[in-house]
């Protein structure tokens, strides 16, 4: 456990380390304010000595240094306040000083404050940016087992959870603890026997801290899976509110809403209820032992062993005291749940990716790619099973078989979302693995049968992370797509705003923004998975002419429903349960009397 722990802060220290000087900072501004905070409490005694003792107090004789360094002090003060003109004039004196040490202590306070936001803020800003980062660079295979409320959860609420109780708590610790190290100074000062009474409290503190730990960190982890499995129910419900709404389903998922939230409610105050509690008892100890102070601190000013004033300073300092000991403890027992949020962080920051990029940049498609005894499956059950074929540069290849028979999975290990369990993808006699991923992914132009467009302008959607690209370009190949002639009429044109995933245009519209999408680079291999299944009659034809417009002279890997999409194509291979059980162009197949017959004459 012990190295676990070791390991999350060094890892902390690692994201951290750029805001070191900006942390530094912090420390010497707020331990200028702390120090200006405990010289306003300490000036309380030249208070009461000026009202009531008019004599300059005499320096005591040299022992302990702390004593030393309290009368030195006070001799200064002294010496700055004090007139020989009288009371009145010394009240004046020391009352201009009160207000220049609440000046400039408020000033570094401000200044302290800008400068702990900013490297708070800007820590929670680097995690949140890595995490997002290390997620969409990680491959398909990752997010297939993975809830997307659950990414969202993360990037929102557990670095939010790790800032306020972790970064913010150490901040705070921080500020607190240097405050409460001066007033322990001032008060081991003026009493060392009294400050050992009073600090008693602090070992029962410890132990309360011990003993609440454990049960801290197991209602943070249920507020963590609780805030998760609620944003999941959020973010499944409003992307499938059609379904919702279809079904009349508005009071079941309120209900699952409802239960999610109930379940963060009760593990929330479970842990407020522990996280009040060991401040709440601290502060009856620390009462308690301010009474043993006044009580016994009482009894030495009677047997002239301490000074009326020092008492008062005493117990001034020890009421201040206990407000940034309160602090602190509870920012201590906010790390547990910083803890848990900054374990989920990790595990994704630390996760191994499985695709890994090759080294080689320039890529040539020249000659075909190879799929070689390919086998794969996402578990335990087989999806593609000793799969041979090959696609030639120019040729349009396609695939057709029944629901689950491995046709969407050849797109994605050719795409390389994953990588087979056995046999080799090549390109030119050269393991796909090699190629660096992303100079490799450029050179398909993908469209799929679900098409995801983005609350943006259509110009920006064609255009779609690739800012090299003019509005010329994006306009020629929305022409390519036949799509140019329905983006004039709208209002805005290409500048039009399409609103979430696109709803304000139709679902043939839609087909063809993506068509032009996979167009714009023109990429050497087209793939289209199942393109215009999902569209009606009429939609269908105007999206397949503007396929078969630019298949002409392009390399095309076609998975198609309706086999009539695909009788050009110059192979087409048929799929059953993850086999290649026929292969040859639509004359051939036609006469082999197959499966692929059948599938044809039931079209």
């Amino acid at each position: 456990m012990e190295k676990t722990s070791n390991n999350i802060y060094s890892k902390i220290f690692v994201i951290i380390k750029p805001f070191i000087g900006l942390i530094l900072f912090a420390i010497l501004l707020n331990t200028i304010f702390s120090a200006l905070n405990t010289f306003t409490i300490a000036l309380i005694k030249p208070v009461f000595q000026i009202i009531f003792d008019t004599q300059t107090p005499e320096v005591a004789q040299k022992g302990f240094f702390l004593d030393n360094l309290k009368n030195n002090f006070y001799a200064t003060v002294s010496k700055l306040v004090l007139s020989p003109d009288g009371i009145a004039k010394s009240l004046l004196n020391l009352s201009l000083l009160i207000i220049i040490a609440f000046i400039l202590k408020n000033i570094f306070k401000y200044i302290a404050s800008v400068t702990t936001a900013k490297f708070e803020e800007g820590i929670v800003k680097s995690i949140r940016d890595k995490v997002f980062s290390k997620l969409i660079n990680l491959s398909i295979g990752f997010f297939s087992h993975q809830k997307q409320g659950n990414l969202i959860s993360l990037i929102a609420n557990e670095t939010t959870a790790l800032s306020s109780a972790s970064v913010s708590a150490f901040s705070t610790i921080l500020r607190e603890g240097i405050q409460v190290i001066l007033f322990a100074i001032l008060l081991l000062s003026i009493s060392i026997e009294l400050t050992l009474i009073s600090s008693a409290t602090a070992i029962v503190s410890l132990t309360l801290l011990r003993f609440s730990r454990k049960y801290l960190t197991r209602y943070a982890n249920r507020m963590q899976t609780a805030m998760s499995d609620y944003t999941t129910t959020m973010q499944e419900s409003f992307y499938g509110i059609r379904i919702v709404k279809a079904y009349s389903a508005e009071n079941h998922i309120i209900k699952k809403f409802f239960r999610d939230t109930l379940n963060f409610l009760t593990s929330s105050i479970k842990h407020r209820k522990i996280m009040t509690l060991v401040p709440a008892f601290n502060e009856v100890f620390s009462i308690t032992a301010l009474t043993f102070v006044l009580y016994f601190g009482g009894i030495q000013v009677v047997n002239k062993e301490l000074s009326s004033d020092d008492l008062m300073l005493f117990l001034f300092s020890l009421f201040s005291i206990m407000s940034p000991i309160t602090t602190v403890i509870h920012s201590i027992t906010q790390f547990p749940r910083g803890r848990v949020a900054a374990d989920k962080l990790f595990e994704i920051l630390d996760y191994e990716e499985t695709i890994k990029s090759g080294n080689i940049n320039k890529i040539n498609f020249e000659k075909s790619i190879v799929f070689n005894s390919v086998r794969f499956s996402y578990e335990k059950d087989i999806v593609l099973d000793d799969v041979n074929f090959e696609l030639k540069k120019g040729q349009k290849i396609a695939f057709v078989g029944s629901s689950g028979s491995g046709k969407s999975t050849i797109l994605d290990l050719l795409i390389r979302f994953y990588d087979p369990n056995n046999g080799e993808i090549s390109l030119d006699g050269k393991n796909i693995k090699e190629f660096d991923l992303s100079s490799y992914r450029k050179l398909f132009g993908i469209v799929s049968q679900e098409t995801l467009l983005f609350n943006d302008s259509i110009e920006n959607n064609i255009r779609f992370g690739r800012n090299e690209f003019t509005t010329e370009q994006v306009q020629q190949a929305a022409l390519m797509a036949n799509a140019d002639s329905f983006i004039q009429k709208l209002e805005k044109k290409y500048q039009t705003i399409i609103g979430d995933r696109g709803v304000q245009l139709s679902g043939g519209e839609r087909q063809r923004i993506a068509i032009a999408r996979a167009l714009l680079s023109n990429p050497e291999i087209l793939i289209f998975d199942e393109a215009t299944s999902a569209l009606d009659n009429e939609s269908e034809k105007i999206v397949q002419n503007a396929i078969n417009q630019i298949l002409n002279d392009k390399t095309a890997v076609l998975v198609a429903h309706r086999l009539s999409t695909i009788v050009d194509a110059d192979v087409i291979y048929v799929l059953q349960n993850g086999k290649i059980i026929e292969s040859g162009n639509h004359s051939q197949l036609i006469l082999m009397n197959g499966v692929y017959k059948k599938l044809y004459e039931l079209q």
